[in-house]
């Protein structure tokens, strides 16, 4: 059964919220990777980062876990990084 957010959790960071939410529905990080099939690490790292992808997001959601309480989903693309324009200029000007 799926308790519901209780409006004292609003002192707590979203990580801590997230965790008292799933002590109080009875589910840990270990149980949720099974769910999913990854590791318990790998949920705890999805969990505690700003962003996570989509598809694992939604993945959680459909476990019962409110949405505000984890990261914001959004897809990034892979490779490398997109340099700064002064670090552009100075490649371009040396090379």
């Amino acid at each position: 059964m799926q308790l519901p957010i209780s409006p004292n959790l609003s002192s707590l960071t979203r990580q801590e919220a997230l965790r008292l939410w799933l002590s109080r529905n009875g589910l840990t990080f270990s149980e949720l990777g099974r769910r999913l099939g990854v590791t318990p690490n790998s949920v705890s790292k999805l969990c505690n980062q700003e962003t996570m992808p989509t598809r694992r997001h939604a993945q959680l959601v459909d476990q019962g876990i409110p949405a505000q309480l984890l990261p914001r989903a959004q897809d990034i693309k892979p490779g490398p990084k997109p340099r700064d324009l002064h670090e552009q200029f100075m490649q371009a000007f040396r090379g």
